[in-house]
Order: C-alpha cells, then sequence, then structure tokens
C-alpha cells in the first residue's frame, strides 16, 4: 500500500533535474538549525516580546517531539523513487543538492512541514509588523514553499506534509485554548504542554538520543522561563 497519488510521476513529468538543487536549498527554510537560529535571536533581541518567542519556541519543541513520536509509532516509510536526478549536474551544484535533499527515517508525518508550520505561523501570530494579513500570507507562503519542496525532492508524499500541517496548527491552536482556560502566559502553557508530549515520543522511540534531547529541551524549557518569567515581575 502507498500514500502516494502520482505526485512524485507528476514532478517527474513536469520538472527539469535543476530544480532539485533550489528545493534542496528552500527546504533548508524548515531544517532545525535556521529555525533555532531564528527563534534564539528573537528572543535575545525581545522582538516582539520574550513571552511571544517563548511561546513559539515551546510550541515547537511540542512539535518536534509529536511528529517524532508519531513516525515511530507508525513507522510509515518515506518514498522510495528520487523524482528528479541531479547526476548531470556539475559537481559543486551536485555536492550542494546531496548536502541539502536528502534525509533519513520515517515519512508521516512531514517533520519540515510540521516545524515550518509552527514556527512561522506561530511568529504570525505574534509579530506586530506589517498586517496580521500579510504576515500570515508570508508564513502561509513559506510553509508552500517548504511542503512542496519536501514533495519534489522525494522526500514525502502530499498527505504526510498535509498531516505536518494539521498538526502544526491543532497543537498552536490548542496551546493558545490551554492558555485561556488555565490563565497561563502562552510560553508557560507551550512548554507544559511540551514536556508530555516529549515523554510520549521518549517511550515510542525507546528512549532514542534524539528523543532524550527533546524531553530536556522542553524540560529545561518550562522551568528556566518560569525562573525567567518570576524574576521578570518581581
Amino acid at each position: 500500500m502507498t500514500r502516494g497519488v502520482g505526485e512524485h510521476a507528476l514532478v517527474n513529468e513536469l520538472l527539469p533535474d535543476w530544480l532539485a538543487v533550489v528545493f534542496g536549498v528552500l527546504t533548508q527554510l524548515g531544517d532545525i538549525w535556521l529555525l533555532s537560529i531564528l527563534l534564539a535571536t528573537l528572543f535575545v533581541l525581545g522582538i516582539p516580546s520574550r513571552t511571544d518567542v517563548a511561546f513559539v519556541g515551546g510550541a515547537w519543541l511540542a512539535g518536534l517531539s509529536a511528529y517524532r513520536g508519531l513516525k515511530e509509532l507508525l513507522a510509515w516509510p518515506r518514498p522510495t523513487a528520487t523524482p528528479l536526478d541531479p547526476g548531470s549536474l556539475p559537481g559543486v551544484v551536485e555536492t550542494v543538492y546531496e548536502l541539502t535533499a536528502f534525509s533519513a527515517g520515517y515519512g508521516f508525518p512531514s517533520g519540515h512541514a510540521t516545524s515550518t508550520t509552527v514556527v512561522y505561523v506561530g511568529l504570525a501570530s505574534v509579530l506586530t509588523v506589517s498586517s496580521a494579513r500579510r504576515r500570515y500570507a508570508v508564513a502561509g507562503a513559506i510553509v508552500g514553499v517548504v511542503c512542496l519542496a519536501r514533495i519534489v525532492l522525494g522526500l514525502h508524499y502530499v498527505v504526510d506534509v498535509v498531516a505536518g500541517v494539521a498538526l502544526a496548527l491543532s497543537l498552536l491552536l490548542g496551546i493558545r485554548m490551554l492558555a485561556g482556560r488555565r490563565s497561563l502566559d502562552r510560553a508557560t502553557a507551550a512548554f507544559a504542554v511540551a514536556v508530555p508530549i516529549g515523554v510520549c515520543y521518549l517511550l515510542t522511540s525507546a528512549a532514542e538520543p534524539k528523543a532524550v534531547l527533546v524531553l530536556a529541551a522542553s524540560v529545561a524549557g518550562l522551568l528556566g522561563w518560569r525562573l525567567y518569567d518570576e524574576a521578570a515581575s518581581a
């Protein structure tokens, strides 16, 4: 049984192989290294506020545990065929492609789709620059580009990225609802959600090192944020 709907055959038919390198670079918009730098920079600068950035960061940790836990639980493989073949490209360009466009592990749901949606849509909801409509439009465009890149590169099926986006939006909405019902600030609510989801990821992965690190980051985030918030309020 396959989750595909013929999307990779369509990519192979319509798109030139050199686009593989372009999409390999674009997919970095959803990579952990870039999202980490982005959130850390915004937190240090206090843009728009440290509470808002901590909320997005906590939601992102929850998303990391959620999609990775689901991958371990379901163990649904990635596509087996690569739609675009960069083999005919110059050596340096092909090397760039190989460094940016390959992933290991299971395929459902898409981690890039989940992380990209949590971070960029989350930031769109808290930033104050321009109008809300424009912020969400930019966030949606970035999410769309990353999701398309994952499909074009043959790393995911359409259903994988749709599930990742849906998972991320559910987390963002759920955290906001929890904060409202429990009279918590959104950052505390986000880390409070990230911790139990991190425990679930730890269990489903049989305590793999990545799960330990994400759970430790979630716990440290919750405790660290509470200490910071209390000190800032004193």
